[in-house]
C-alpha cells in the first residue's frame, strides 16, 4: 500500500497496537487487557522498515471515541518508540485526554493527534445550544462552523501547531 499511495505523491499512516474502543477499558481489568494490545517498540519498527508508512499511530493506553474511565498513557512506552523508529507517531483516540496529557505525549514524541470525537462533540453541543422550533440543519450550519473553528483553534493552541506549516 505504502509503494501505491507514493506512486500518486499520497503518504501513508499505519497502525500497530491495537487501539481499541473506550468501552473495553471500563474497569480495571479490562485496562490490564488492554496493555497486552499495547504497541512494542521493537515491533513497531520492523513494522515501519517493513511496509514504509510515513507515519504510525501506536497504542499506548489511548482508545478510539469517548473514555468511560480517564485513560492512562504510558508516556515512557512513547519515549521508547520514538527512539525506536524515524517516522512521525500518531495518537488515534485523543479526545477525552487532559490539557497535560496531551502535552506530555507530544513532549515525548506524538507529531499528531486524532480528535474527532471532541470535535464531533463541540459541533452537537452547538446545535443543542443553538436551536428553536422550525430551524433546519442549513439555518444551525453557522454556528455548528464556529463551534468547530473553535475547538480546533484550541487544540491547535494546545498541541503547538497553531502558525506552522
Amino acid at each position: 500500500m505504502a509503494d501505491i499511495a507514493h506512486s500518486y505523491g499520497a503518504s501513508i499512516e499505519g497502525e500497530i497496537g491495537h487501539v481499541g474502543g473506550a468501552e473495553g477499558a471500563a474497569t480495571a481489568e479490562g485496562m490490564e487487557e488492554a496493555e497486552k494490545f499495547y504497541t512494542k517498540p521493537e515491533e513497531a519498527k520492523d513494522f515501519v522498515d517493513k511496509t514504509g508508512v510515513d507515519a504510525l499511530a501506536i497504542a499506548v493506553g489511548n482508545a478510539h471515541g469517548a473514555y468511560k474511565l480517564p485513560p492512562k498513557l504510558d508516556f515512557e512506552r512513547i519515549r521508547t518508540i520514538a527512539k525506536t523508529v524515524d517516522v512521525p507517531l500518531v495518537l488515534h483516540g485523543g479526545s477525552g485526554l487532559t490539557d497535560d496529557d496531551f502535552k506530555q505525549a507530544i513532549k515525548e514524541g506524538i507529531s499528531k493527534v486524532n480528535i474527532f470525537t471532541d470535535i464531533n462533540c463541540a459541533a452537537a453541543k452547538a446545535v443543542v445550544k443553538s436551536y428553536r422550533e422550525g430551524m433546519g440543519l442549513s439555518d444551525l450550519s453557522p454556528d455548528i462552523v464556529a463551534a468547530v473553528k473553535a475547538e480546533t483553534i484550541r487544540k491547535m493552541m494546545l498541541f503547538g501547531s497553531a502558525n506552522r506549516v
